[in-house]
């Protein structure tokens, strides 16, 4: 601990930080900061054999750690929007680049706004930028420009540059106003090149021989091999190393002035380094893509706790709206105070998805199992995950009751949306979900069913007569005689990229080039 105190100091020390001003003691300011594509097991305080994160580690020491935090989604605008409204993405909506979140959605931020927190919002990726609408409720809120053509997703901005840019705004505003600070960084997002003398603390510094990641399918069909492999996950160490350095910044400057905060620090999803098969993120939902660092520390939270309650991260909303007594947010989530006080959460489903690119995938687990369910193919993995965390072997066909109560369960979860009001036959862009996974479906009056993705089209034929295709979010609903209602919580705005954005998502395999390998 001592060293960690020593680097906090040099750290203020050399930085050059804005003083902040004085805070209320009555009531703590909240810091939630977002590493993006942070795995949990790659932090020492979840057994990383690498010194990686001694910062976030001293936090979960003198906080409560969650071993068990798991995000929905694996991919960055989805998983944000839960974080910052508690609901699922089953819930929300938008989980495509196409959509964001419609102004009447509850938005944390905006509630605390009205609170009277100064919030201010600091990102570094498109995928949480204002196109998203990520700034709604933010008096402060800095994207650094990637919604433009001059956007830096290839890493223009890193972690100092949203540490000072929150620090300079911090210091500028009156004593004793709380504050609510939004902190998300991309370093530990490939290209994992931190600066130097990170970018050489685990392995030698990046060269111009390293692999220029293309795409997801493209590494099942040539997989890196050992030795490169292993380079990239040293890089990505640095980059945690280096981020987790930025942020013990900002505890110093609070720590200097005397205020009183919350940190909570998560990710949105993690990476995967070759545990299916190949490397990146989005396509599928093992426990390399949703297991999550969660750490929670400060006054009023307990202290040196490892919690084992199966939580996520659209508990992060709610349980910020218990600590400030706001109201109005409507989450999936649940206020994660009893802990740490002597309480129990109980027993609850999760639900987590994709539909990036080409997939078409939902994880449903439940006290301890977890179904992968690959939605195209029909093929389902079961996976104790208390006992094989890291998900490396399958269950087999003795345990075919718990899968096929799970994939019931899902079902459950998802609801039913989709009511069919005439007798006719529906079919789908994505899979239709009534009863198991189907392609097609013969429905009468009254039947319902679920669509995946959420995004996906519907078409109903009657009488050699097609109605549609009607689409839930971001498209068309059905109208009076088409044959289908849609009974849920249809939106989502539409949002549009122009091609200099469109090239930039290329370039870092957010959108993959038609010229691309398939599989």
């Amino acid at each position: 601990m001592a060293s960690l105190v020593s680097v906090l100091l040099l750290l203020l020390g050399c930085g050059g930080d804005k003083k902040l001003p004085a805070g209320d003691p009555a009531r703590p300011d909240i810091v939630l900061i977002s590493v993006d594509t942070l795995r949990a097991d790659h932090l020492r305080s979840y057994g990383h054999p690498r010194e990686t994160s001694p910062f976030f580690d001293a936090l979960a020491a003198d906080g409560v750690r969650y071993s068990q935090a798991r995000s929905a989604s694996p991919w960055t605008l989805p998983a944000h929007t839960t974080m910052l409204t508690g609901q699922l993405p089953t819930t929300h909506g938008i989980i495509e680049d196409k959509l964001s979140l419609p102004a009447e959605a509850p938005f944390l931020p905006e509630l605390l706004q009205g609170a009277g927190y100064a919030t201010g919002g600091f990102a570094g990726t498109l995928y949480v930028s204002r196109m998203f609408k990520f700034d709604r409720g933010f008096d402060a809120f800095n994207d650094f420009g990637i919604h433009t053509e001059k956007a830096n997703l290839r890493g223009e901005t890193v972690a100092s540059d949203v540490v000072d840019e929150a620090l300079r705004w911090w210091g500028s505003l009156p004593p004793e106003k709380p504050v609510f600070l939004f902190l998300h960084v991309y370093d530990v997002h490939y290209t994992y090149d931190p600066p130097a003398p990170y970018d050489t603390r685990f392995d030698r510094a990046p060269d111009g021989k390293d692999p220029k990641y293309k795409n997801y399918k493209h590494y099942h069909k040539h997989p890196l091999k050992d030795e490169a492999m292993e380079h990239q996950r040293a890089q990505y160490d640095e980059a945690i190393a280096y981020v987790n350095d930025q942020f013990a910044r900002v505890k110093a400057a609070a720590d200097a002035a005397g205020r009183s905060v919350r940190f909570i620090i998560t990710s949105d999803h993690g990476e995967e380094f070759g545990e299916r098969g190949s490397w990146g993120h989005a396509h599928t939902l093992y426990a390399e893509q949703l297991h999550i660092p969660l750490i929670l520390s400060g006054p009023g939270v307990g202290k040196g706790v490892v919690s084992d309650e199966d939580v996520g991260s659209q508990d992060i909303a709610p349980t910020i709206a218990a600590w400030t007594g706001i109201e109005g947010l409507n989450p999936d989530g649940r206020d994660l105070s009893p802990t740490w006080s002597g309480g129990a959460l109980g027993p609850r489903p999760f639900l987590g998805e994709t539909s990036r690119f080409t997939t078409n995938r939902l994880s449903i687990y439940d006290q301890g199992l977890r179904v992968e369910w690959d939605l195209k193919s029909g093929a389902t993995e079961l996976f104790d995950v208390k006992a094989d965390p890291a998900e490396r072997s399958a269950l087999g066909p003795e345990r075919a009751a718990d899968r096929d109560r799970l994939l019931s369960l899902g079902e459950t979860l998802l609801g039913a949306p989709w009511e069919a009001t005439a007798a006719g036959r529906v079919t789908s862009s994505g899979v239709l979900v009534k009863n198991g996974r189907q392609t097609a479906l013969d429905v009468v009056p009254g039947d319902r069913f679920a669509v995946l993705p959420l995004d996906a089209t519907v078409t109903f034929t009657a009488g050699g007569a097609e109605q549609g295709p009607f689409q839930a979010m971001g498209g068309t609903l059905p109208g009076e005689g088409a044959g289908l209602a849609f009974r849920g919580k249809a939106g989502g705005d539409a949002v549009t990229h122009d091609e200099a954005t469109k090239k930039l998502l290329e370039d870092i395999g957010y959108i993959q080039r038609e010229d691309e390998d398939e599989e």
